[in-house]
């Protein structure tokens, strides 16, 4: 006789349960928006207009961005070498930190390297990239992976060295192989560490990618903030910034995050 299989019923209160979680972050977003709106209008009265305009007059300039044309293309060209730049950064801090975290003498020997590059200045970087590479996309991104690479390195780094030992080496006792160490031992104590080095590491990335378009680059966001702002033209200037302002918030909760809870999932499975 064949067998039904039921649904489990003691997964529904999990389900309900994590959809109100759902609805109620998404409720305290909002409320959070709604604050920030808020507050930007009561700033824009204090200081003024012209200094900082009101969100309206800001959606409006948007507006009209979009219709003369430009908008969309500067921020695909923008999206575009910051998703070069944080891909370089991102390799390279993966890299470098399991290198530092796990070899004893790499530690020693190019620990310093990676605070000497973090105290740099970003303009003396971007400046020596430019006269070596040219003055195009690709130095770019070289410049900014380079000036955002030592802090998401020293993220990963911290995560190689907060694997707990023990469990290694109960894994060697136990002759497990070494693929199996990294994938079910190394990883998911450091994949912490490298998801909050990527959501630094990119808010970094478009902070120092707007100042290289600013010092040299004839397109994207931040030059045409620099442009608007040599016209004395707040209104288009911060209708330069806020759209791509959106598209990275919208990439933070509609990608990262889904992709946390995705990778971290073990973690809703070990507490029930």
């Amino acid at each position: 006789m064949a067998t039904v299989e039921l649904p489990d019923a003691s997964d529904a209160p999990l389900r309900r349960e994590a959809y109100a979680g759902r609805v109620q972050a998404t409720m305290y977003t909002l409320a959070s928006l709604l604050l920030l709106a808020l507050a930007w209008q009561g700033i824009s009265w204090l200081v003024g207009a012209d200094v900082l305009p009101a969100p309206i007059a800001s959606i409006l300039a948007i507006r009209q961005s979009a219709a003369d044309g430009y908008l969309w293309s500067d921020m695909a060209v923008t999206a575009y070498r910051i998703l070069g730049a944080f891909a370089i950064a991102l390799v390279v801090s993966i890299v470098a930190g399991a290198l530092l975290g796990r070899v004893r003498v790499a530690e020693r020997l190019l620990g310093p390297w990676v605070t000497i590059g973090a105290s740099v200045p970003s303009l003396v970087i971007i400046v020596v990239v430019y006269l070596a590479l040219g003055i195009n996309d690709r130095a770019a991104m070289v410049g900014t992976a380079l000036i955002v690479a030592p802090s998401m390195t020293f993220a990963v780094w911290d995560g190689m060295r907060a694997i707990n030992p023990e469990l290694q080496e109960m894994a060697r006792v136990f002759a497990v192989p070494r693929f199996t160490i990294l994938q079910r031992v190394v990883l998911p104590q450091t994949m912490p560490f490298i998801f909050t080095a990527a959501r630094t590491g990119l808010a970094l990335t478009w902070r120092i990618m707007i100042f290289v378009e600013l010092l040299g680059r004839s397109s994207g966001v931040g030059y045409r903030i620099q442009y608007f702002y040599n016209l004395v033209d707040m209104n288009r200037v911060i209708a330069a910034a806020l759209p791509f302002i959106v598209l990275m918030l919208a990439f933070e909760f509609g990608v990262l995050r889904p992709l946390e809870r995705f990778v971290f999932r073990w973690r809703r499975a070990e507490a029930r």
